[in-house]
């Protein structure tokens, strides 16, 4: 298996609120400079696999995790893909990796 990681640790160690407006860290811009890009070469190549590497932070805003789920399914537009493609990964707090997967059953 082919995967890239992506770790929110390289972006920030205090995530943010969902939105830029909400202040530093958020998880929009996280998901459009670190996310996105890779996101797009994960799905145009069958064989690969994304990695969001959730640890090594201080802690997470309450919206950061839902809004990148929310972010992600918006990009992929099929739940099932997303399950298919992507592993959360987050040993520090299994909480975050469920808060992720619970958003994408509900949108």
């Amino acid at each position: 298996m082919n995967a890239t990681v992506v770790k929110v640790s390289d972006f920030t160690t205090l995530p943010g609120a969902r939105h830029r407006e909400d202040g530093d860290g958020s998880a929009d811009q996280f998901f459009e400079e670190y996310v996105l890009p890779e996101l797009r070469k994960v799905l145009a190549n069958k064989e690969s696999k994304i990695i969001i590497d959730l640890d090594g932070t201080l802690g997470y805003a309450s919206s950061f995790v839902s809004q990148l789920a929310v972010r992600i399914k918006d990009e992929t537009h099929n739940k099932h893909t997303i399950k298919k493609r992507l592993i959360i990964k987050s040993d520090d707090d299994e909480n975050q990796k469920e808060r992720f997967w619970n958003e994408i059953k509900q949108k």
